[in-house]
């Protein structure tokens, strides 16, 4: 058998169990050990029955046991970047690499290069934090998490990464004692009552319920956050694409003065909320 009849095989599998085909192709090439160039390139070579037994063993873990793909390999990539992720902690999603790269920008435009304290919210396995730190070094980055098991997690991610970001253990803002230019939060938005595919379930639930109606993190975030800002600061928030709206007056309620912009993802979901404040985005 070659590693394209693999593909082929396990996509059919995973299809007519109801999973998702592109999965199963991208943990059948993180099992192979090849790069993603290396396995095109032997797509046509044939493979042990090693790897077809671990291929086999990860298909049943994800296909039957409902265990997400980057918890079988014990990692996922965000923003190029590769992060170790566990059952600890939320897996990074391409809408909040888009979240990261619109503060990235927002930064260029209104801080004009000067050194920021930036804050991240619920940081989890770091994604948001290490990326900013790496990418932006005038960002003098913390993050905080109320779980200690997702900040060794996020730690790990520094040291693998070497990124300069000093973590928090906190309730929001509980353990916060200075201000901040930028504020970032990705926090959980499911409502608790939602129901949710059975792999998302295997994510903690901490990172994923936000109440009755799924805005309680951020009423909390909002109703504390002013004197943890210094007077011109940014508050980038990802959401539900079902609550752009109630996000907006509540910023609103608590931020009569702020200018607020609302940015879709790639699929045209409502998904990213930014608090303009001080002088941001008055142009």
């Amino acid at each position: 058998m070659t590693l394209q009849d693999l593909v082929k095989t396990y996509e059919k599998r995973v299809i007519s169990l109801g999973k998702e085909p592109h999965a199963m192709s991208w943990l059948i090439t993180e099992l192979s050990g090849y790069s993603p160039t290396e396995f095109y390139l032997k797509m046509n070579s044939k493979v042990s029955e090693e790897l077809i037994n671990k291929i086999e063993d990860g298909f049943k873990r994800y296909a039957i046991e409902g265990i997400p793909v980057q918890h079988i390999v014990g990692y996922s990539y965000f923003y190029g970047y590769k992060f170790k992720v566990s059952d600890q902690v939320l897996i990074p999603r391409r809408e909040t690499e888009q979240l990261v790269e619109e503060t990235l920008l927002i930064y260029d435009t209104y801080f004009e290069d000067q050194k920021v304290d930036v804050l991240d919210l619920g940081t989890g396995s770091g994604a948001i934090a290490i990326t900013l730190s790496i990418e932006e070094p005038n960002m003098q980055v913390e993050a905080s998490d109320i779980s200690v098991t997702a900040l060794m997690v996020a730690r790990e991610n520094q040291l693998n990464l070497s990124s300069k970001v000093n973590f928090i253990a906190s309730d929001w803002f509980s353990n916060i004692n200075k201000k901040y230019d930028i504020i970032v939060a990705n926090p959980p938005y499911i409502p608790n009552d939602e129901a949710v595919e059975d792999v998302v379930t295997k994510e903690p639930s901490l990172a994923l319920y936000g109440g009755v109606d799924g805005l309680e993190p951020y009423e909390i975030i909002l109703k504390n956050a002013k004197k943890y800002l210094k007077e011109k600061a940014l508050i980038a928030f990802e959401h539900s694409m079902y609550q752009s709206e109630n996000l907006k007056a509540l910023i609103l309620k608590y931020f009569k003065e702020a200018k607020v912009r609302q940015l879709k993802d790639l699929q045209g979901k409502d998904r990213m909320t930014f608090v303009g404040l001080g002088g941001v985005f008055n142009d």
